[in-house]
């Protein structure tokens, strides 16, 4: 089975994934296993590093989808392009959090520079608006992210039927 974890920056994907580890399961970063800077309709790299340029290898993706067949894998991130793999995952989850949250999360994290810009942040504080609307539209399981990170990932593996 593959699970997507997925949210708005700052919401606690990695986060989420180094929990996910530290309990014995099978997670990953999609951010460093399949994202890299390209075109969204095309695949081919770029060196115009936009947020709306943030692709994933969707080989890579499919790779992994197939290999998972009797395991479990968690795959923590999203990229521009994630809805033409959208298939592969068995589960969706969009973590979402309020906008005072996301603004000190992406404020004051240590692992990643992304969100601190003031056009970033504005970017950011604009698409979580609607991120709680356009996760149920796709058919994603929500969850407040806002908690503490073990009750996020708890009700994770609830929503998962994983004990």
């Amino acid at each position: 089975m593959i699970i997507q974890i997925d949210g708005i920056s700052g919401t606690g994907k990695t986060t989420a994934a180094e929990e996910l580890i530290k309990r014995g399961y099978a997670a990953l970063d999609a951010d460093e296993a399949f994202g890299y800077y390209g075109n969204p309709e095309t695949g081919e790299p770029t060196y115009e590093q936009t947020q709306h340029n943030w692709i994933w290898d969707l080989n890579k993706v499919k790779s992994l989808a197939k290999s998972s067949e009797d395991t479990t894998i968690f795959v923590c991130g999203g990229a521009m392009n994630q809805d033409r793999v959208r298939g592969v995952f068995d589960k969706r989850f969009t973590l979402v959090v309020d906008d005072d949250t996301m603004r000190h999360r992406l404020m004051t994290r240590t692992n990643n520079d992304f969100g601190k810009h003031p056009d970033d942040l504005a970017r950011q504080l604009e698409w979580n608006k609607g991120a709680t609307e356009y996760a149920t539209s796709i058919g994603a399981i929500v969850i407040d992210a806002t908690k503490p990170i073990e009750q996020v990932v708890d009700n994770i593996l609830a929503e998962s039927g994983i004990k």
